[in-house]
């Protein structure tokens, strides 16, 4: 960071003149130039950042501190991000791929602060933000103020290393987006968002009530009241909370039981049946209840889960992360119940303004009671390398190509 410097100062005149002469000012400079404003402190220049390459986890670990200071102060919260989850995902996750951390870091009244975080992963020649199978955020941890430095830094990196980039489920507005964008332009870098969907995003009304009038209609708002006052009648009914004081451990071996039981455990992807996941969920579940991120829900039939939802919290949002059910009671729609119930929950926390469905763009049940909706893309960009940029030009051909010859297949 910049450091203050003393000016000495000329001494006053004995006699100031009786009128100042007057001298013409224009603030033209200041909006056409990255002049500072006055009055406000100068922020870092970009060449006082430093970026660091990290692919020994034990360094990551050894950051923690200053790296959930990064997070805390990030423009964009991603708890996927974070080193209570990204580490554990290395670990399980990370076997066998090329991955690598780009820190962007500066040093602030003799302390240094992480400004940009980066997971990257390496693939068929080209660079990727990490994601993971438990991963549904790809944004980066910037420090909010210092996005567009942290994002240069970033860049320059990749200008330095490769052809082509791949960032996948990246959010299609906000500070990140803007950043991208307006990097790209500086750049005039070839680019390409190759897809795009939009997946169920919570806002909550004035009431628990009014979200579900607006949402439901009234029929459908009755067939759920007549559900659960049937699968009431099976037994004893109650929506049970993951108290702050509690063992998380025994929800989490619930959940992973829970959804092994259904058709996820039928096609071999339950997070139960592989060992590294497992882990992966047991040891995110411990940390972000330790640091008050773990929000859990479930429920309950005569005790037993007959539905389990599992959210992170983050800054001003929350995170769906996963849900379960007990596909035995399908007939009551465990899942949609318990829903209702987040959703009510979630109109008594007032500091959480918003939760993503971390949901696929076909998911009709989130779909269905969320009306809002982010937008999410991928993109693709070249770093100025011709090959990569010519290859990202004929992409739309090639997509056209290919969606006409599909329709050709289904009119045959």
């Amino acid at each position: 960071m910049r450091s203050e410097h003393k000016t000495d100062l000329a001494p006053l005149p004995e006699a100031l003149p009786e009128r100042l002469p007057e001298t013409p000012f224009s603030d033209e400079a200041l909006l056409l130039t990255d002049a500072p404003t006055p009055g406000r402190l100068p922020r870092a220049a970009p060449g006082d950042f430093e970026t660091e390459v990290v692919t020994d986890w034990s360094r990551l670990a050894a950051l923690e501190q200053e790296w959930q200071d990064l997070a805390r102060a990030a423009s964009e919260p991603n708890p996927f991000y974070e080193p209570w989850m990204l580490l554990p995902a290395l670990h399980a996750y990370g076997s066998g791929a090329r991955l690598e951390v780009l820190l962007v870091s500066a040093t602030h009244r003799g302390r240094r602060l992480l400004y940009g975080l980066f997971p990257i992963a390496w693939r068929r020649g080209r660079a990727e933000l990490w994601k993971h199978r438990s991963c549904y955020l790809a944004t980066p941890l910037l420090r909010s103020g210092f996005g567009r430095e942290a994002l240069r830094c970033f860049f320059d990196y990749l200008e330095r290393s490769c052809g082509l980039v791949r960032l996948d489920d990246v959010p299609g507005n906000g500070p990140f987006h803007l950043h991208l964008v307006d990097e790209l332009n500086r750049r005039g870098w070839a680019s390409l968002v190759s897809s795009w969907y939009t997946r169920a995003l919570f806002r909550p009304a004035s009431s628990g009530d009014q979200f579900l009038e607006r949402a439901l209609n009234g029929k459908r708002r009755k067939e759920l009241r007549r559900q659960r006052a049937r699968l009431a009648e099976l037994g004893h009914l109650e929506v049970c909370e993951l108290r702050p004081d509690e063992d998380p451990a025994p929800w989490i071996r619930e959940f992973l039981s829970l959804e092994a039981s259904g058709w996820k455990g039928a096609r071999g992807v339950a997070a139960a049946l592989h060992p590294a996941e497992r882990a992966f969920m047991e040891a995110t579940a411990a940390r972000a209840h330790q640091r008050g991120r773990l929000m859990m829900m479930g429920l309950r039939l005569d005790g037993r889960p007959v539905a389990l939802k599992y959210n992170l919290l983050a800054g001003d949002g929350a995170f769906a992360f996963k849900i379960a059910f007990d596909e035995s009671f399908a007939r009551y729609s465990p899942g949609v119940l318990l829903e209702l119930d987040n959703i009510h929950r979630l109109h008594r926390m007032p500091a959480v303004r918003w939760m993503d469905s971390c949901a696929a763009p076909n998911r009709f049940m989130i779909n269905h009671l969320w009306p809002e909706r982010r937008e999410m893309q991928t993109v693709f960009f070249s770093t100025g390398r011709a090959l990569p940029s010519l290859l990202l030009a004929l992409v739309p051909l090639l997509q056209f190509l290919r969606a006409r010859a599909q329709r050709r297949r289904r009119s045959a």
